[in-house]
């Protein structure tokens, strides 16, 4: 039994044999008065292959639309991963710094992915906010395929910074 309000949707199309189901599935909203301070840390995939017009432009859209929507307590980090890893803007809560940091990205190279997540945690625990929301956001097409990538490895540290106050969600594009 859920004691919020849930909206839940559902449609099913038939195409020859195969059926296709949709659901849809949207959470109350928080009064921003309400909402706790955020810390943000955007691990971005910024390889070679997130040039599709329907990925790294789209994160980069997306978090163009998040910037406006921040407030004084919120921070907001980027950090990127190709070859190498590297932290691209700061922790803040500044649109223009934002955009502008968004505008720099570009695709091209490998998958370091290991490296980015490392650094994407280290900056989410440097700037933790104490009964805040604490995530480290990736966004990427596919697996890491240089430096870290096993997936128990991966799996072991993802539950370890989670038991520290740090969640991960991760946008597949």
């Amino acid at each position: 039994r859920i004691n919020h309000p849930l909206s839940v949707g559902a449609s099913t199309l038939t195409l020859n044999s195969t059926r296709i189901l949709r659901i849809g599935l949207r959470g109350y909203d928080l009064p921003r008065e309400e909402r706790p301070a955020a810390n943000l840390v955007f691990l971005l995939d910024v390889s070679g292959s997130m040039g599709d017009s329907d990925k790294l432009p789209l994160v980069k859209a997306a978090m163009n639309q998040l910037a406006a929507e921040l407030g004084e307590q919120d921070r907001v980090s980027i950090v990127v991963y190709a070859g190498a890893a590297g932290l691209v803007l700061e922790p803040t809560n500044d649109e223009r710094k934002i955009k502008r940091a968004l505008d720099s990205l570009s695709a091209g190279g490998s998958t370091a992915g290991g490296a980015g997540i490392k650094l994407a945690y280290q900056i989410a625990e440097d700037n933790m906010i104490k009964g805040g929301v604490n995530r480290v956001i990736l966004a990427t097409d596919g697996d890491f395929n240089v430096g870290l990538r096993d997936r128990d490895a991966l799996i072991e540290l993802i539950e370890k910074k989670r038991d520290t106050g740090i969640t991960l969600t991760t946008l597949g594009f």
